[in-house]
């Protein structure tokens, strides 16, 4: 099996700041304001600068169909429509999921911080991307995290030969721990271990345990996520946005109003160091975490530039050029 560090030789290395302005600059150029097309490239570079190259910045060729096509808000007026002590839900106005999601994960950081456990939901919006985001904002502060994302609205599978296995697409989850030093704990993941029903079909045969596990974890997500956060009140009036059809919630809880908050943190950092001096999993060349490879390559791409192929600058290029936008390389 190969390194999973491998890195092709058509890759360039650009500097996340300079990616961030350009991804900043194309946003602009389709009618968000700067603040708002800031925060979504920060998001987005954020995911490349660890490696996950499906979440990060190859997503904006999505996302500026959506804009050109007014599937989604360029300027949404985000409102807050519900608040305790302890929860907030958020009507994202049918624009971008980044930046409502970003929002309530402010709002239940401060919540967590003071109450010990918070909740928010979003609904009426676009994607949220990768849910490890919003975890690491609140890793910051030491708190746990649990996030999940997901479409409202759902309806059965039309196929005449679907299975209960094709009732719920794969949305994303995210549970995060804080650590007092080193990588956190962070399984960002979406709620599948298979890419398709060949998969699943061959997994019943050998292995079928993985198949029900991923089951379960699609319908929670989805039905957490999308009926539950995302759908929309009866007197609310129809989106305007065809694409504002997602909905995300996230659960924080502060250790420190458990136990001692440095113990806890201390106690994480030891298991995670200790378990990552054992071997590797077979066909593997380092012994790795949820979380621990994608750290080591935030702390190093920082300084040395994010790795971009050539395909991937190939998609940015054509993306620059189509709104006019200069790009770094």
């Amino acid at each position: 099996m190969p390194s999973l560090n491998t890195i092709s030789p058509d890759t360039i290395r650009v500097f996340p700041d300079d990616l961030c302005t350009l991804t900043s600059d194309i946003l602009c150029r389709l009618d968000l304001p700067h603040a708002d097309a800031r925060r979504i490239a920060d998001c987005l570079v954020a995911v490349d600068l660890r490696g996950v190259v499906s979440h990060g910045t190859r997503q904006l060729r999505r996302y500026v169909k959506e804009f050109q096509t007014r599937q989604i808000n360029p300027c949404p007026q985000i409102c807050l429509v519900q608040e305790t002590p302890v929860n907030a839900v958020f009507d994202g106005d049918g624009g971008a999921g980044y930046l409502v999601a970003t929002q309530a994960t402010e709002a239940v950081i401060q919540k967590t911080c003071s109450q010990g456990v918070a909740m928010a939901a979003t609904r009426n919006h676009g994607h949220v991307g990768s849910c490890g985001i919003y975890a690491r904002m609140a890793l910051k502060h030491n708190l746990i995290t649990w996030t999940v994302a997901g479409g409202r609205d759902w309806t059965p599978p039309t196929r005449a030969d679907a299975t209960v296995w094709e009732a719920m697409q794969s949305p994303p989850m995210c549970f995060a721990v804080p650590a007092a030093q080193g990588p956190p704990l962070v399984l960002d993941m979406n709620a599948t271990m298979f890419k398709g029903r060949d998969e699943v079909q061959n997994a019943m045969q050998t292995f079928p345990d993985p198949v029900f596990k991923s089951l379960g974890l699609r319908f929670i997500s989805t039905i957490l996520a999308g009926a539950m956060a995302g759908q929309l009140p009866s007197d609310h009036p129809p989106s305007q946005f065809s694409g504002a059809s997602r909905g995300f919630f996230i659960v924080a809880v502060h250790p420190g109003h458990i136990g001692d908050l440095e113990t806890f943190t201390q106690e994480v950092s030891r298991i995670i160091s200790e378990s990552l001096k054992l071997n590797p999993l077979p066909g593997l060349d380092t012994a790795d975490l949820p979380g621990s490879r994608e750290w080591k390559r935030e702390q190093a791409w920082a300084k040395e530039g994010i790795p971009i192929n050539r395909d991937h600058q190939n998609l940015l290029s054509i993306i620059a050029r189509e709104v006019n936008v200069q790009i770094p390389w």
